[in-house]
């Protein structure tokens, strides 16, 4: 048979074997590879020798590997819908030598190429890759749509469709997460309930979707009114609750609660529509209204109602002690906002005492606040809520100015070398305009920078080192002196002394006004003097009420000092009598 029909008789036939040279004709031995091609029954296993193919001839055949693998001693061939991997298998089970190429045919027949050991592993690892991409990205497709269903059910279980803000579940789970912080670190758990007052007629009248806008732009300004890692739900309904997280008081629920009322307080604009709502708050502090989830939110609840009971638009704490105190806080607040306007402040000046001659040293300057509501007013009471507020700032500025008008009378009547020591707040420090300020003022006057000190606590030494030493170093280079105050009670390092241009350490009064010699109390104040010695640092002690303290401290060094037994404060008119000597209220080593 020649060449052309064996080629041509591929077509009918199921197998295909290597012949080896020394088996061929004559004129093939020199062939690099030549293949018999046999027909072979679908039964019996017999088989007819059609011809023989060269491998050059096969080449021109399509080199891709899918049908049947064909074993000329296993008729007869394997079905092609055998998967490849199994095929291989299954000829491996035959004991067909792998070394030895086979034919590949469709199932009609027709050849499409040989499939060598390479080609197998080559195609078994294509289309294990093909696989494993597939398995990856199948995977991937599966975890990325689980994920986002996991997703969604956490956001069905655990927020409110309405508002997107965490629903009763979520909220109380938190809740108890901080009742156990509470009993961790001591910090008070504080629990705001809070309810829209009328809302019922609102969305009744305006209906159920202008209902929702408003309770979605509401718990948007609730929101706002508190920290990022405060914990806002709804809980149902027209009511929220509130997790203040982290509070150090239990009075700032009062001024979380008052945050609310006023944002509240402007209109809500539905296209047309404006509509005013107010709520009624809530609020309950642990352990002192319940160490539980339950008892902290049913007395929340009662003391909303209590809040509706009295007006609405308004808070009340569970406790009527609280209750007492946060309205009188909020008493303080709101005059307060009026008092510069209305000109209830006024300034006292305490002496700073030399404690060998008697002379006065410096004059500390404090506002004094009587309100015709409210009587006299404490500087520890409404100087820190002036702090928190911000109208420190318009407060010290006034203080300053009006001190600085008073000196320069006294300066008018001889007394030249006074020095007036002023408490700076955090705000004040941080506020861009105070050296301008200061400097203005100074100019008004004809006072001297040194003539003025400003007295700043060891926290805000600690706190935003590279802003603080900026502006206490530029002011300083005017010849503003610089005080620490309250020195012993903070964290202020010997290091962080030594960099700032601070020229006094201030002994706290609590160290100083029960002293005992015999104390520990004594050691370390001998210590701090000792320190602000060796820093090159005046040294004045707060709190001296007998002349025990008075030989004390001059025992060890401190020469200036400042309390009741020094001089009490006085108002401006009495201040040119206590420099000329006429007063009599202080003391005189």
């Amino acid at each position: 048979m020649t060449l052309v029909r064996a080629r041509d008789a591929l077509c009918d036939s199921r197998i295909v074997v290597r012949v080896e040279a020394d088996a061929r004709p004559p004129r093939d031995r020199r062939s690099p590879a030549i293949y018999a091609v046999f027909h072979t029954e679908e039964q019996g296993g017999g088989g007819l020798f059609l011809g023989l193919v060269t491998e050059h001839q096969i080449a021109r055949f399509p080199q891709r590997i899918f049908a049947d693998l064909i074993d000329p001693r296993v008729p007869p061939p394997v079905a092609s819908d055998v998967p490849l991997d199994q095929l291989i298998h299954a000829v491996g089970d035959r004991g067909q030598t792998l070394g030895m190429p086979l034919a590949v045919l469709e199932r009609d027949g027709s050849f499409v190429g040989m499939l060598t050991p390479h080609s197998i592993v080559e195609v078994l690892l294509q289309r294990e890759r093909r696989l494993l991409e597939d398995a990856r990205r199948l995977n991937a497709e599966i975890r990325s749509e689980a994920e986002k269903a996991i997703e969604q059910l956490d956001i069905k279980a655990h927020y409110d469709s309405v508002t997107g803000l965490p629903n009763r579940q979520l909220f109380c789970e938190r809740l108890l997460r901080a009742i156990a912080a509470h009993e961790r670190d001591g910090n008070p758990v504080v629990l705001l309930f809070l309810d829209i007052d009328n809302f019922k007629p609102i969305n009744d009248n305006l209906g159920h979707l202008v209902g929702d806008k408003l309770l979605r732009a509401a718990a948007e300004r609730i929101r706002a009114a508190v920290r990022d890692n405060d914990i806002v739900a709804r809980i149902g309904g027209d009511e929220f609750t509130i997790l203040l997280n982290g509070a150090k008081e239990t009075l700032n629920g009062a001024l979380v609660a008052q945050k609310i009322l006023d944002g509240l307080a402007q209109p809500f604009v539905f296209g047309e529509q404006q509509v005013v709502v107010s709520v009624s708050i809530g609020v309950a502090v642990s352990p002192t209204d319940g160490d539980t989830m339950e008892q902290l939110l049913r007395n929340a609840d009662t003391a909303m109602y209590h809040a509706k009971s009295r007006g609405k638009n308004n808070y009340q704490f569970f406790s009527p002690e609280l209750n007492v105190q946060a309205y009188r806080r909020q008493e303080i607040e709101r005059n307060l906002r009026c008092a510069l306007p209305k000109g209830e402040l006024s300034l006292s000046y305490a002496p700073r005492v030399d404690l060998r001659s008697g002379g006065i040293a410096a004059l500390e300057v404090s506002p004094c606040w009587h309100n015709a509501e409210l009587g006299t007013v404490p500087p520890d009471d409404f100087i820190p809520l002036a702090e928190e507020t911000g109208l420190i700032v318009q407060i010290g500025a006034w203080v300053f100015r009006t001190a600085c008008a008073h000196a320069t009378v006294w300066r008018a009547q001889g007394f030249h070398d006074l020095c007036l020591s002023f408490r700076l707040s955090p705000r004040e420090l941080d506020d861009p305009q105070l050296k301008d300020r200061i400097m203005s003022v100074l100019g008004t006057c004809g006072l001297e920078a040194e003539n003025l000190q400003f007295e700043i606590t060891e926290r805000m030494l600690m706190a935003n080192t590279a802003h603080t030493l900026a502006v206490l170093r530029d002011l300083s280079n005017w010849g503003v002196r610089f005080s620490v105050g309250d020195f012993g009670t903070g964290d202020a390092s010997l290091r962080r002394l030594r960099r700032s241009p601070v020229d006094e350490l201030k002994i706290d009064m609590s160290s100083v006004r029960d002293l005992d010699p015999d104390s520990d109390d004594a050691a370390v104040i001998t210590a701090m003097i000792a320190m602000g010695k060796s820093l090159r640092m005046d040294v004045v002690a707060a709190g001296v009420e007998t002349p025990e303290h008075v030989a004390f401290l001059l025992e060890r060094g401190c020469r200036r000092g400042q309390g009741c037994l020094l001089g009490e404060s006085l108002p401006p008119e009495r201040i040119a009598a206590l420099l000329a000597g006429d007063e009599t209220g202080f003391f005189v080593a």
